[in-house]
């Protein structure tokens, strides 16, 4: 099938519907597409041809080259760049020791890769003028991720998924689109593909969810699970959304004083907070201090009420980043 026909394949209508329904893009916008070679990115990077003439949008390719499969990862760096020539689309590929990089930063291979990714993305939009980034996250992503977080004990804001747009930088075309449909959407036109084998590599807790977990669910308790989680997706960001504006109105209520490095709350008024949004509140004034909430669980947050509970204490508590709590 040509390019200039896809435009009308329901694949392709289903992700412009996504992008209309999600406001994911304006006329004139130049996109970066994240292409790692495999069917979800592939498959991406076709609809976005396809709809390019329609969306008034200019196209780029970015493929990070994570020299982790050796001569795979070179393989898939040569597709994705033939790939970029055919259709006559500029392509920004980099190699990067990521395996080197999750050594001297003390992290996992998996959250290196993604940094170092998320970096290059930025790097590119900041010199090359990007005004959006393309990720192939699917409908199954989405339902692995909540599933995923609710595995590790997660509280609401960790069951919200993987957002259809972020930061308005990144966007996700697909992911209302399962994988099954990628699948044949690529072999309905004849698109080839690479595979990575690290997929199947059940050591990761998201491959052992994809080819254990799920199949179980579908098979023994629901055959729609993917698509009940997905729904579940949709639903929670709205209730988070609600208690995260809840929860800054009641930080206002509680603040005492603010300077950068050190926040001082009233603690009455935190106690006489529901619990939902005491806990929320004392996250919002930790982010305010620390910036993120890495390594912030929710058995620090309990410490920190208890903490307030006790009338007339010296005591101090030391959190993850450097964090301490009079």
């Amino acid at each position: 099938m040509k390019i200039p026909t896809l435009h009308k394949h329901p694949f392709v209508t289903q992700a412009a519907s996504t992008i209309s329904e999600q406001s994911m893009l304006s006329s004139g916008d130049r996109i970066l597409i994240g292409v790692s070679g495999g069917p979800d990115s592939v498959a991406l990077t076709l609809s976005l041809i396809a709809l390019s003439d329609k969306l008034n949008i200019t196209l780029g390719i970015a493929h990070v080259n994570h020299q982790l499969r050796g001569n795979d990862a070179e393989k898939d760096e040569t597709f994705v760049r033939d790939l970029a020539q055919v259709h006559d689309i500029a392509c920004h590929a980099v190699k990067i020791d990521v395996k080197a990089l999750a050594e001297k930063r003390k992290q996992s291979v998996e959250e290196a890769g993604r940094d170092a990714r998320y970096q290059f993305f930025q790097d590119l939009c900041n010199s090359h003028h990007y005004t959006r980034v393309a990720t192939g996250h699917t409908k199954d992503d989405n339902a692995e991720l909540i599933l995923m977080n609710l595995l590790r004990g997660s509280g609401i804001q960790g069951l919200t998924g993987i957002p259809p747009k972020r930061e308005n930088l990144y966007i996700r075309p697909l992911i209302r689109t399962s994988k099954k449909k990628i699948l044949h959407f690529l072999k309905k036109v004849e698109q080839e593909y690479r595979i990575d084998d690290s997929n199947t590599d059940l050591r990761f807790l998201r491959n052992r969810v994809r080819h254990h977990l799920i199949p179980i669910l579908e098979k023994e308790y629901n055959p729609s699970i993917v698509d009940s989680l997905d729904r579940f997706g949709r639903i929670a960001p709205l209730d988070n959304d609600y208690l995260v504006q809840q929860a800054d109105s009641a930080l206002k209520s509680c603040l005492k004083n603010a300077d950068g490095t050190v926040i001082t709350l009233f603690t009455q008024p935190l106690l006489d907070l529901h619990p939902a949004l005491q806990t929320r509140v004392i996250r919002r004034a930790i982010c305010r201090v620390k910036a993120d909430l890495k390594r912030i669980q929710n058995i620090h947050l309990l410490g920190i009420l208890e903490l307030c509970r006790k009338k007339g204490s010296k005591k101090s508590l030391d959190l993850p980043g450097r964090i301490r709590i009079y």
